[in-house]
């Protein structure tokens, strides 16, 4: 069982190799999730092989961001929001703790209803909160015993779910051509085209925030290309490949919807797997989520570095959190999920701009590990540089939004394109790079006296 949460974990609890994340990332996207993000292109007007084209830009490119993020943990051995007081400062960083927290709740209460719409098409016997509940049961017991159990189970997942989506396609291949009106070639509309690569896009960042989590524990000698390149390439393997076929048993059976388009085409057997796809993903979820409610309560305390409690019990609050709203709130779910994503993606672009900037071009990868723990540290209480460069991204992101509640006055000349993301994260690295060219960034020669690490 794991007895450690957001400290530094020292050279000797490291362990693990690059290919391992490999496994761990494809694990992580051969879900029914991502089979029903796929169905969510088609749903929204693309044409599929229109979604195909806009699910491999998302992927490709989304991909690329968190892969980079990834390769932080060995280096610094702290989850990632802990990292992002370097950027932001000891407080500064506060702000990520909330969002990411809503991020991983959210994601939690969204992949339950996938689950449990998954088993309502196997038997009628408990509606959709009954097995919500009972589907929150496994991951509740996988992420008690914490790291190294999330990484066995998603291993495990990795072979079996990928091997049933092979089996799926060669399914769906069977039993019948693509409708003319999703096969054609004609092209959408550009704000149609981009809406889909943005929901691709921000699918894979919403694992940035916290996807140095599950490296930390590889040891800091760890080749930085090696695990980038591990971690990209399960990412988009296994999220491209599911998206697609979400998207094409969506298209052969526009009117079934995702979910029950698997249960006509494959069968019961494949729902089972499809709901039992995600008990890892609440898991990591709700596992990560547990850190931002420790980081933030360690602004005003220490928490003993080896305390599984202050690990677990944070955890099942969490994944509770998550379970209460997904039985309130399954009903107009495909609506939900698609604005959750675009309302996502304006806070975390942003971040992940000033993050990587400042981690791979500013301060390349030298960060004083104990000052990300007390405010008097050389990162500060708060770190302006960095906040005003995510505010001026968040800024400039609002003419260029396109959301159902508030469309920006830049976008209807761009043809209804929804360029924020694009906009924001660009500002915000180019902001940031000439913050830092100007004026000193505190370095650990500068550092007073900190509490050691590990």
């Amino acid at each position: 069982m794991e007895n450690r949460h957001i400290d530094h974990i020292p050279a000797a609890a490291r362990h693990g190799k690059p290919w391992h994340q490999l496994v761990f990332w494809f694990g992580a996207n051969v879900n029914v999730f991502n089979v029903v993000l796929g169905g969510v292109l088609v749903s929204i007007g693309l044409t599929f092989w229109w979604a195909v084209a806009a699910i491999v830009t998302g992927t490709l490119i989304g991909a690329l961001l968190i892969a980079l993020h990834a390769t932080q943990g060995p280096r610094l051995g702290v989850p990632q929001s802990i990292q992002s007081r370097g950027q932001f400062g000891f407080y500064g960083a506060a702000f990520m703790f909330p969002a990411v927290l809503v991020l991983n709740v959210g994601f939690i209460a969204a992949e339950l209803v996938i689950q449990a719409q998954a088993m309502t098409g196997v038997t009628a016997a408990l509606p959709m909160p009954g097995w919500i509940i009972i589907l929150a049961v496994p991951s509740a017991v996988i992420g008690i015993f914490g790291y190294r159990w999330i990484h066995r189970v998603m291993q495990a997942t990795a072979v079996v779910v990928g091997v049933s989506l092979v089996i799926m396609i060669v399914q769906g291949l069977g039993h019948g051509a693509l409708p003319a009106s999703q096969a054609t070639l004609a092209r959408p509309s550009a704000g149609l085209f981009i809406a889909g690569v943005a929901l691709l896009v921000i699918d894979l960042l919403s694992f940035g925030p916290f996807v140095s989590d599950y490296t930390r524990y590889l040891p800091a000698q760890t080749d930085g290309r090696r695990l980038f390149w591990a971690i990209y390439a399960g990412n988009v393997l296994a999220t491209a490949g599911t998206c697609v076929i979400g998207a094409f048993l969506t298209a052969l059976l526009p009117a079934l919807g995702t979910v029950s388009a698997v249960g006509k085409i494959s069968g019961k057997w494949a729902l089972v797997v499809m709901a039992l796809s995600l008990v890892n993903a609440n898991t990591f979820n709700a596992y990560t989520g547990s850190f931002q409610v420790i980081a933030f309560g360690s602004m005003w305390r220490r928490f003993r570095a080896e305390s599984v409690l202050v690990r677990v019990i944070p955890f099942l609050c969490v994944l509770a959190a998550g379970t209460v709203i997904a039985c309130y709130g399954y009903q107009q779910f495909v609506t939900n999920l698609s604005n959750f994503l675009d309302d996502l993606l304006l806070l975390f672009i942003p971040w992940s701009a000033v993050n990587l900037a400042d981690y791979f071009l500013v301060r390349h990868g030298e960060y004083d590990v104990a000052s990300f723990f007390t405010p008097g540290g050389i990162y500060g209480r708060f770190a302006w540089r960095g906040l005003l460069a995510y505010l001026a991204g968040l800024a400039v992101e609002v003419p260029f939004t396109s959301q159902p509640d508030y469309t920006g006055p830049l976008v209807k000349p761009l043809g209804g394109a929804d360029i924020s993301w694009l906009v924001g994260w660009i500002t915000a690295a180019a902001l940031y790079l000439y913050l830092a060219s100007r004026i000193p960034q505190a370095s650990r020669r500068d550092r007073p006296a900190a509490a050691p690490v590990g």
